[in-house]
């Protein structure tokens, strides 16, 4: 498989008020060795390389340019210290269809910005020409998704989708190239002081080192993860929606002075017959919806015809009248009873509050005292000893016995535990008796202000003259008019949202469906497949790299993390610090190898700074750089910066295919021109 990611060429620029600095490097297909004594500038050049991809978000989150003051402040030229005017970095690469292009990124410049990214379509460091320009931007937002965003192109231009993920808020972001460079790119200064050393955890995604390792060796098991990340975000919207219909038909029956009895609760409830009945007060009784328009419907039937004059409506309004009073008075009653319920609540509900507050408070020192005991503290109980009742949480009188037969601490947890779920369900009727009083009251001061309306306009035809028309039954009409036209709208929306939440509920239960048909064990046989693959390489690479802090055969690759462990452990403090080195290098030449196969996704590239980390014993290196050399024939493309002396790397290498870069003795990266 070719390499989907290969350096053809890097230049670096530098330009002062002394003149010019700069150096161009070419590398081959294969392993290249860049040779250079320490401070001579290696570390720059492939620093260069991740800066010109705007991948330097894979150190940190810092927005500072990774590169060494002598492309960015002062850099000596002909002897001469000289602040830099202007510097910038090319790279040309070429992917995976034989497609080159040139990035080139600004460093220090008076007119560009270095968030902006310009790529020349064409080799133009080894081919020169005036190849098609297109600018984009990178290190800042959209920079991944933005048809502007340079990181978008590269995915593109590299042949891989990056897939969207799940986020540590829940929402959704694309795994982004900083996440799984850390695979093909290890820097000097942190990158080999463990595993994964440079995953970056600041972007907010979850499980970053899971998903980046899945996405690498193309692991069947990322998309049934993402499958079901969605499922479960699918979940989550639904029952948000389903929770704002639901407050939204409370505020709606309210407004109206409607009650909804056996309100829907739980989406995973549905709505069942019996649930979701609308209820509305006619004539001091409360009848269904549908119900009480029928009788509103037939009362207006009964109302046509002609005005009667209040003369005519005379006696019968006395009538009225009395009734009308009576009823306000019965109405008044019950809102006083139903105010003094509603105090009497209130005054439960606080109870209930501070009663939940105290035992949540008595669950916790519980649960401390477990913890301290499971340490085999002797002091323990002295947490939950504090003279109060376990059951009333009423102060205990000095020499008072609790009980010669007291509960163990995990009794009194779980006794604890079942208390909190008794008052909360407590709390929750409250809730909702408050919740109808209130609706209750709502629809008690509107009946009560119709009642004095229709008492008023009784009175005003009693006192008019008797030819006029009888207010009272016009005020009647009018009102009776009016509500049977909102209640009739409300009966329309209720159900409307019926409909609409009997179709989330739905939803809901087909994609928990899906959810439980996802099996448990994520890794299918192709997974298990490639991860024994990748155990094989790391032990063979082990063993020939010199390996004896442990048996490579009892190093294994964790299915669920996909970090090399041993006896259910990551590796660590029970290596050496050379065999820490030599695991990273097994690791991601193992990753290299299985990633590269079937549906992975890796590049194809490989660049270590300075592979021999902590005196690294010279045989082991040996191993590494004909491994190297192999995996070059193989299509990939490995570069190694070192301070390895020249005469030393030939010897280890001998007649292995290789391009060698090397820097004389002293000699500097940057060079004046």
């Amino acid at each position: 498989m070719s390499a989907r990611l290969r350096i053809n060429a890097l230049r670096l620029t530098a330009t002062t008020a002394e003149g010019e600095v700069g150096r161009e490097l070419r590398f081959v297909d294969g392993l290249n060795l860049l040779r250079a004594d320490n401070s001579s500038g290696k570390s720059t050049a492939l620093q260069g390389i991740i800066y010109a991809l705007g991948l330097e978000g894979m150190l940190g989150p810092s927005q500072r340019i990774p590169l060494p003051h002598a492309m960015t402040d002062n850099v000596t030229v002909r002897g001469v210290d000289g602040r830099i005017v202007d510097s910038c970095v090319e790279l040309e690469i070429v992917n995976g269809d034989g497609k080159q292009v040139t990035v080139i990124r600004p460093i220090v410049s008076a007119s560009k910005d270095k968030h902006l990214v310009t790529v020349s379509d064409g080799p133009k460091i080894t081919v020169p020409d005036d190849y098609l320009e297109t600018d984009y931007f990178v290190r800042r937002t959209g920079a991944a998704q933005n048809l502007a965003g340079f990181h978008r192109y590269l995915a593109h231009f590299l042949g891989i989708q990056l897939p969207q993920v799940s986020r540590m808020d829940g929402s959704e972001a694309p795994l982004y190239l900083e996440t799984i460079f850390p695979y093909f790119f290890v820097e000097q200064k942190h990158g080999w002081s463990g595993i994964q050393a440079r995953i970056p955890t600041y972007l907010g995604i979850r499980d970053v080192g899971k998903r980046s390792a899945e996405f690498v060796l193309g692991l069947e098991a990322f998309d049934r993860v993402l499958r079901r990340q969605r499922i479960r975000s699918n979940l989550s919207e639904i029952e948000a929606e389903w929770q704002a219909t639901n407050k939204q038909l409370s505020e709606v029956a309210k407004l109206s002075r409607v009650v909804i009895q056996n309100p829907p609760r739980r989406i995973q409830h549905g709505i069942p017959d019996g649930t979701f009945v609308p209820t509305v007060s006619i004539d001091d009784e409360w009848l269904p919806l549908r119900e009480a328009l029928q009788r509103m419907h037939r009362k207006l039937i009964d109302l046509d015809g002609t005005v009667p004059s209040a003369e005519q409506a005379a006696d019968g309004l006395e009538q009225d009248v009395r009734r009308l009073d009576a009823s306000l008075r019965q109405s008044l009653a019950v809102a006083s009873g139903l105010a003094e319920e509603k105090s009497e609540l209130d005054s439960r509900y606080t109870q209930v509050l501070v009663r939940l507050e105290a035992l949540r408070e008595d669950l916790q020192r519980h649960k401390d005292s477990q913890v301290l005991e499971s340490y085999g503290s002797e002091h323990a109980h002295s947490l939950i000893a504090d003279h109060v009742c376990p059951t009333c949480h009423q102060e205990l009188e000095d020499g008072a016995d609790i009980s010669p037969h007291a509960m163990t601490i995990a009794e009194n947890i779980d006794f604890i535990q079942r208390q909190i779920a008794t008052f909360e369900g407590t709390r929750a009727d409250i809730e909702r008796v408050t919740e109808a009083i209130a609706v209750r009251q709502g629809s008690l001061a509107s009946q009560i202000h119709e009642y004095r309306s229709e008492i008023r306009a009784a009175r005003e035809t009693l006192s008019s003259a008797k030819s006029t028309p009888s207010v009272a039954d016009i005020s009647r009409r009018l009102t009776q008019e009016a509500r049977l036209a909102e209640l009739s709208a409300r009966d329309d929306e209720f159900a409307a949202v019926r409909l609409s939440m009997l179709k989330l509920a739905q939803s809901w239960s087909e994609q928990r469906i899906l959810l439980n048909s996802l099996t448990e064990d994520e890794l299918s046989g192709s997974d298990k497949e490639k991860l024994g693959n990748l155990e094989s390489s790391l032990r063979t690479q082990l063993r020939s790299y010199g390996f004896d802090s442990l048996d490579p055969d009892e190093i294994y690759i964790n299915r669920s993390t996909y970090r090399p462990i041993h006896e259910g452990f990551d590796l660590g403090f029970d290596l050496s610090a050379s065999d820490m080195i030599r695991v990273i290098w097994a690791y991601l030449f193992g990753m290299l190898d299985v990633g590269r196969e079937g549906a992975g996704n890796h590049l194809g590239l490989l660049i270590f700074d300075e592979p021999r980390q902590q005196e690294t014993a010279r045989t082991s290196y040996q191993a590494l750089l004909a491994n190297a050399s192999t995996s070059g024939l193989g299509g990939a493309q490995i570069i190694f910066a070192t301070s390895e002396p020249s005469q030393s790397l030939l010897s280890m290498l001998q007649d292995r295919e290789f391009n060698l870069i090397d820097l004389k003795p002293g000699e500097k990266l940057l060079q004046s021109r």
